[in-house]
């Protein structure tokens, strides 16, 4: 499943689900991502940061490099 972020609050009108900006937009549909996007409500997908890995806080702000979980 793909991950985009959200430029602009919107309703999804398949699922009724609210997204505010600044969330995440997750879906496999490629074709509803691409509408979204030409309609400026998601940027472009994120980048896998691939499995097992994972990045962690330290707690103060600072985050450490990804490591395999």
């Amino acid at each position: 499943m793909k991950k985009y972020p959200v430029k602009r609050e919107f309703i999804d009108k398949n699922t009724s689900v609210y997204y505010a900006a600044e969330s995440v937009y997750e879906t496999v549909d490629a074709d509803r991502a691409k509408y979204l996007q030409e309609r400026g409500y998601i940027g472009e997908a994120e980048k896998s940061r691939g499995k097992g890995t994972e990045v962690k806080s330290t707690g103060d702000g600072a985050v450490n490099e990804p490591s395999e979980a």
